[in-house]
């Protein structure tokens, strides 16, 4: 399947609540003269893309849907296996296909804990991944990664390659410093 458009949000801002999206001139023409409308036909630009049945665009997205819990599950439980083996204090948040290596002890459970995650830490970590080509996440700790229709899963098996590679790095640098370092979140 050959998508129609590329939508870009989140690491293409950097943090900031920004998004893009692109096609070609013929997906954009339509958008542009609203010949393109939500299933409710209320609004323009929402869906263009070839029609489909509405059994074959169900078991697409079945099909989409089940891809992405498969991929979200194996880079979290994977990534928690690697945190493990590695000694690394921190743990693994994830939410459906949204997911983050939390340079922390135990469960943020409240602000105090936030302000105590040891940003420098997870510097190491961003910059490491980026500088072995796998863009884990926007660049900030309390980012998140987000599972998409472009991860197969030879790019789960990337990552998750890469961070078995800097996890030990990262927990040799963590018990350098002791656990109980304060990294202020950036404050």
């Amino acid at each position: 399947m050959k998508p129609d458009m590329i939508c870009l949000a989140k690491s293409i801002g950097g943090g900031l609540p920004l998004g893009a999206f692109g096609a070609s001139r013929a997906v954009m023409d339509l958008i542009s003269q609203h010949k393109v409308f939500t299933a409710a036909r209320t609004t323009p630009i929402a869906s263009p893309c070839l029609p489909v049945s509405r059994h074959s665009a169900k078991s697409s997205r079945e099909k989409t849907t089940r891809t992405w819990a498969k991929l979200s599950k194996k880079l979290t439980e994977d990534y928690r296996a690697i945190v493990k083996k590695s000694g690394l204090q921190a743990y693994v948040a994830s939410a459906g296909v949204n997911g983050a290596l939390m340079l922390y002890p135990q469960e943020i459970r409240n602000y105090r804990d936030w302000t105590k995650i040891d940003v420098d830490l997870w510097r190491h970590y961003w910059f490491g991944m980026v500088n072995r080509g796998v863009l884990a996440q926007p660049y900030w700790w309390d980012e998140q990664w987000t599972i998409s229709v472009q991860h197969m899963e030879a790019d789960i098996d990337r990552h998750l390659a890469v961070f078995e590679e800097v996890a030990p790095a990262l927990a040799k640098a963590q018990q350098e410093r002791g656990v109980a370092f304060v990294g202020a979140a950036g404050h």
